[in-house]
């Protein structure tokens, strides 16, 4: 469904359909930001736009009203974008934009409403103009199916080739974390020629095995390989993939301290070795801080100046616990 509404505007704005507003809402950040970047995209290569971009946290309807106004005076033949993002965030209830804003539009402005985790009600006065007027759609998480032909589709549209086995293979290593998808999927794109066709071998060197470094580097305590390896993979499922390291560590010194058997343990990179450096009091600290971690990735927007120190800082605690 996102797919098809997405071709669908695109197809308008190719064949210069322009609406005054678009109105994208719903748990699905990415998918909003994916819509807003084509029209941005396809907008600039049809017409001349001059654009300003506002952010909810920052903005009342006044300040809007203001902006709006002010670009309003343009004589040229530009079209006029205004971007509001994380408009959750308004100080007033964004159902207030009906009365003051959209009812005097100007017929060149095109005003994009980014409204994160969170829907209008469908009997409001504001959801009706724009469904009359404009765009909206309520961007909800994807199917398994929906997001493969999601990215496939991505993929070609930027002149590569990616076989039905490697998307599938990248979205069960990945999980369906759609960020953490669009950034190994970018990373091939560098490494790789146009028109080059991306398949099972390419995913298994340049994204799951790069992943899988970090353990044994991890467990060497090579601060700077694994700092290294660490940067190259997928923030959300390395935290997972660490997490996992060290319950089978746990379970290691388990296997030690009952006497059995372990020749059969399932990672055999482990040795008694591993045990002096990572004694199991340590442990529940190493865990702690992961966790600790995953909590403020998850929490906060942060840029990838603060995802890099957050990670340093992580593999300090585990390597000087």
């Amino acid at each position: 469904m996102f797919l098809t509404f997405k071709k669908k505007i695109i197809t308008d704005i190719n064949n210069k359909k322009f609406k005054n507003i678009y109105f994208f809402m719903g748990e699905e950040r990415f998918l909003i930001e994916n819509l807003t970047n084509s029209i941005e995209l396809f907008l600039k290569k049809k017409e001349k736009i001059k654009k300003k971009i506002l952010y909810g946290y920052d903005l009342d309807l006044k300040k809007l009203f203001f902006v709006t106004k002010q670009i309003y005076i343009n004589f040229s033949n530009e079209y006029n974008l205004i971007i509001v993002k994380e408009a959750q965030f308004l100080s007033e209830k964004i159902e207030n934009i009906y009365y003051n804003i959209l009812k005097n539009h100007y017929k060149k402005t095109i005003l994009i409403i980014c409204y994160n985790n969170k829907v209008l009600e469908k009997r409001k006065k504001l959801y009706k103009y724009i469904k009359k007027n404009g765009i909206i759609f309520n961007c909800v998480k994807l199917k398994t199916n929906e997001i493969l032909n999601f990215f496939k589709n991505e993929i070609e549209e930027k002149g590569y080739i990616i076989t039905h086995n490697a998307i599938k293979l990248l979205i069960k290593f990945l999980g369906e974390n759609l960020y953490s998808i669009n950034n190994e999927i970018n990373k091939l794109f560098i490494l790789m020629e146009k028109n080059k066709i991306i398949d099972e071998k390419i995913i298994k060197k340049y994204v799951i095995k790069t992943t899988f470094k970090v353990e044994s580097y991890i467990i060497e305590k090579n601060f700077i390989k694994a700092y290294k390896a660490i940067l190259n993979c997928p923030i959300s499922f390395i935290l997972k993939n660490i997490y996992n390291l060290f319950l089978k560590i746990i379970k290691f010194h388990c296997l030690i301290f009952t006497n059995v058997k372990f020749q059969n343990f399932e990672n055999k990179i482990f040795n008694f070795t591993t045990l002096k450096k990572y004694p199991l009091n340590n442990i529940y600290n190493i865990i702690s801080s992961i966790r600790e971690a995953d909590i403020k990735i998850k929490n906060i927007y942060i840029n990838s100046i603060n995802k890099e120190s957050i990670l340093e800082e992580l593999l300090y605690k585990i390597f000087y616990n």
